[in-house]
């Protein structure tokens, strides 16, 4: 969706005519693009490898996706409100999550889509060779008639899937997710439960090839949500109409084709803040990120500025709740408490059975319940000799669900060795 309310712009004085006019420092600004991507693609490897340590298990259990995603933050936000509680997967780290995201976006817009955001820099990635395959010819855009009406799908995608979630307690998008199936690529589960995942991100990735940024544009349901947060941003992209030569170069630049060269201010819920544009201008301070007020009052940002602030806001935040424990990068074991002697009460372990996970190898289930493996092998099928693999390649071969089926037995069994 884009409503960029489009001025009249006055004939540019005799300054920026013929040439005639200060420009910007082309090596700096290619050199702050350069610095933006190198980011994003270091966000990009190091999820990426969180992912892959998860789903190996090794040298340390670290957190799932679910627990590293902001938009886990708002489909438990009702749960938390009304409970206490989280929704199953979801954790406190993505709550704070989604509030950095939110105080990004009250400062500098989408600023998570454009500096952060491991699934924008994938699409970045590809939209690159998209450039590369296209060289000097310009790359084809939707028609406006199908643009303009498939922007608004990724806020059908938001309220869908926000308020399915919050009716049912249940992280009913975790299918539907091209994050979380690229984050169990190596996973067994990827084909059994995340296929419908794989083909969205497969599509977004070929397409962002041709369009830029194509999952963010219309399918994103974080984009959307940070979209509509954004309109109420302290720092924007302003365009000084006198000096402007109408050269083109910002539109051309933008991923997510908004037309900066016909506004005065860009107030697009689609701008993701990356200032490509900013950086692609030929002429000194026409395109600025500052606060709104004349040119005399308002506070002016660098692109490089807005990026150090936006690394310097996100790293205090996370180091400040890693601190003091509320935000955990890695999972705690399977504790099992066993009842004090003298108290009369069955020497059976007490287990939560919502902490059991995939990644979790059955060894350590029967360490931590006591539970024989013999009764996993009548109920499931499994073999003795598999008690060593992790649970969710288990529920893959065996076809079980591990937060239904599995762990009800688990609880059920608890209960039977109690009485």
């Amino acid at each position: 969706m884009s409503d960029e309310r489009v001025t009249p712009t006055a004939e540019a004085p005799t300054k920026a005519q013929g040439g005639r006019y200060e420009k910007t420092d082309h090596a700096a600004q290619k050199r702050s693009r350069l610095v933006r991507f190198a980011i994003l693609i270091a966000g990009l490897l190091g999820i990426t490898a969180i992912g892959y340590i998860h789903q190996i298990g090794v040298p340390f259990k670290v957190v799932g996706v679910d627990a590293l995603c902001p938009f886990g933050g708002i489909e438990t936000i009702w749960s938390l409100i009304s409970g206490g509680t989280f929704v199953k997967q979801i954790a406190a780290s993505s709550v704070i999550l989604l509030a950095v995201t939110i105080v990004l976006a009250l400062l500098f817009r989408r600023s998570f889509c454009g500096y952060v955001c491991p699934l924008g820099a994938f699409q970045e990635l590809f939209g690159k060779l998209g450039k590369a395959l296209w060289g000097k010819r310009r790359r084809p855009e939707l028609p406006a008639a199908l643009d303009k009406p498939a922007r608004w799908l990724k806020y059908v995608v938001l309220v869908v899937f926000t308020v399915w979630t919050w009716t049912t307690a249940t992280l009913v998008i975790r299918p539907y997710d091209p994050w979380v199936a690229w984050m169990h690529l190596t996973s067994a589960e990827v084909f059994a439960e995340f296929s419908i995942g794989l083909g969205v991100l497969v599509v977004s990735l070929s397409a962002s090839i041709v369009y830029e940024r194509f999952f963010c544009k219309y399918l994103c349901p974080m984009g959307g949500f940070l979209g509509v947060i954004s309109r109420f941003s302290l720092f924007k992209v302003h365009r000084e109409a006198a000096t402007c030569i109408d050269c083109k170069l910002c539109d051309r630049a933008c991923p997510v084709n908004i037309k900066v060269s016909q506004v005065e201010t860009v107030q697009s819920p689609e701008c993701i803040n990356c200032n490509e544009c900013v950086n692609a201008c030929p002429v000194k301070d026409t395109l600025v990120v500052a606060t709104n007020g004349s040119a005399a009052t308002r506070k002016v940002l660098t692109p490089d500025k807005v990026l150090l602030a936006v690394l310097a806001i996100v790293a205090v935040l996370l180091a400040a709740t890693t601190a003091v424990g509320s935000f955990a990068w890695t999972t705690p074991g399977l504790a099992a408490a066993t009842p004090a002697a003298g108290t009369g009460a069955p020497a059976v372990p007490k287990v939560n059975v919502d902490d059991i996970k995939g990644s979790m190898t059955l060894a350590e289930v029967i360490a931590a319940t006591t539970i024989p493996a013999s009764d996993f092998e009548a109920r499931f099928g499994i073999q003795a000799t598999e008690t060593g693999e992790k649970i969710k390649d288990l529920a893959a071969k065996y076809g079980f669900d591990i937060h239904t089926d599995f762990r009800t037995f688990v609880e059920e069994r608890l209960d039977a060795m109690r009485q």
